[in-house]
Order: structure tokens, then C-alpha cells, then sequence
């Protein structure tokens, strides 16, 4: 928009400046009147030269005016993502912060429930082991027992 603006002005300038030409052309064969009057129109050229001008250095000024605006609104934009992006940021390290502590509870969990069960498990052992034990003594003394009476019987024998 901004650059069809700046096309008109200056097609309107050049054809100011071809009117003016034009005019002075024929000014020679005016009368006094038409040349006050031409006078005047020219002054008026000049004004609407100079009111184009004008608008062609507002039309920059408001680019630039405008490009700040959008400056100043892409850096707000970026704030509200910086926050955001902050915010994301503290919530997945906030989860992740939680999904250690409940990973260390499991593994605290699976200790304790290990730590138990090898102490029902020790138990049980202990409990083999003394009935094998009361076994093997029992046996040892049976076997005690009949080597003893073989020897006995040798020694009988003579």
C-alpha cells in the first residue's frame, strides 16, 4: 500500500511539473490577467508540490513509526513466549524432580520388601539347616552306633 501511496505522488508531481511547463510555454501569449491568474495556479501547484512532499515524508515517517510499533510488538510477543517458555521449562523439571523422588521411593520400596522376604527366607534356611542338621546328628550317631557294634563283633570273633 505504502509503495502504490508513493507512486502516486510522484506521478502527481510529474504531472504537475508537465502542466507547468506546459503553461509557461503558452505564459508569453497571455494577457496580464491570465498571467496573475497563472500566478496564483501556480502558487497552488506549489502548495499541492509541497502538501505531496509532505505526504510522501509522513508516509516515511509512519513506516518507520509503523516498523517500530511492529518492533515493539514482536518483542512483547517474545516476553509472553519467554514466559511461557519459562513456565514449561519449571513444570517439566518440577515433573521430572517428582518422577526421581517417586523412582526412589520404588526402588526404597523394593529394598524394604527384598530386605523382608530374605529375612522370611533366612529363616526358613535356618530352619532346614537345624532339621538337617538334628538329621545329619542322628544318622552320624546311628552310623556311630553300627560301627561300633561291627567293631565290636570283630573283636568278639577271636
Amino acid at each position: 500500500m505504502e509503495k502504490e501511496l508513493n507512486e502516486y505522488i510522484k506521478k502527481s508531481k510529474e504531472s504537475l511539473e508537465k502542466v507547468e511547463k506546459n503553461v509557461e510555454s503558452f505564459r508569453k501569449s497571455m494577457g496580464d490577467d491570465m498571467s496573475e491568474f497563472w500566478g496564483k495556479l501556480k502558487g497552488e501547484f506549489g502548495q499541492i508540490n509541497k502538501t505531496l512532499s509532505g505526504a510522501r515524508e509522513k508516509l516515511q515517517h509512519e513506516a518507520k513509526l509503523q516498523g517500530k510499533l511492529g518492533v515493539m510488538e514482536a518483542k512483547e510477543h517474545l516476553e509472553k513466549i519467554k514466559g511461557t517458555s519459562e513456565e514449561f521449562i519449571k513444570k517439566v523439571t518440577d515433573n521430572t524432580a517428582q518422577e526421581l523422588d517417586i523412582a526412589k521411593l520404588h526402588a526404597h520400596l523394593a529394598k524394604m520388601e527384598a530386605a523382608d522376604q530374605w529375612k522370611e527366607k533366612e529363616s526358613q534356611m535356618t530352619s532346614l539347616y537345624q532339621d538337617s542338621k538334628e538329621e545329619f546328628e542322628k544318622l552320624a550317631k546311628k552310623a556311630g552306633k553300627e560301627i561300633n557294634e561291627i567293631l565290636l563283633k570283630l573283636t568278639d570273633f577271636r
